[in-house]
């Protein structure tokens, strides 16, 4: 078997090619596949942290929320108290008016009752002493007495 020559040549220029493309191209290839794999990888890597922030973040805000919520309710809760406090302040203020209000009017009707039961007496005892004299200056009986009475009730109701 006689090897030719030429296939030798090919054979070497195969390998030399081989170890050109090699360095030249597909080492460089790997190289930028490799950098644009290691990219890819570091880009899903922030994406990955930029989700896991942006969660972070969202539980950070609703746990905000939540609370913004509650110191709302207390607010509202501490309003309606102060307003019940206030109400029940004006409600108590009114009845001690009311009870002021009462007191003063009793004290006054008081006060008119015994003005009108001093003029009364006094009326009366003018009526009495009128008739008194009026029996000492005639003996009455009784026809008498009854028209006297009647005389003087209609005198009265006359002034």
């Amino acid at each position: 078997m006689t090897i030719d020559i030429s296939l030798i040549v090919v054979i070497l220029n195969f390998f030399l090619l081989l170890i050109i493309l090699n360095r030249l191209l597909y080492k460089p290839l790997r190289g930028f596949l490799s950098d644009r794999q290691k990219q890819i990888q570091k880009d899903l890597d922030e994406a990955s942290a930029s989700i896991e922030a942006a969660k972070q973040l969202e539980q950070q805000k609703e746990a905000e929320l939540k609370q913004a919520m509650l110191d709302a309710q207390n607010l509202q809760n501490r309003i309606r108290s102060d307003a019940e406090f206030k109400a029940e302040e004006i409600v108590n203020a009114a009845k001690k008016t009311e009870i002021d209000i009462i007191k003063h009017t009793e004290n006054k009707i008081q006060s008119l009752t015994e003005e009108a039961k001093i003029k009364l007496e006094t009326h009366l005892s003018e009526i009495i002493t009128h008739l008194t004299s009026k029996v000492l200056h005639e003996k009455i009986d009784s026809e008498k007495d009854k028209e006297l009475i009647a005389r003087l009730i209609a005198e009265r109701q006359a002034k």
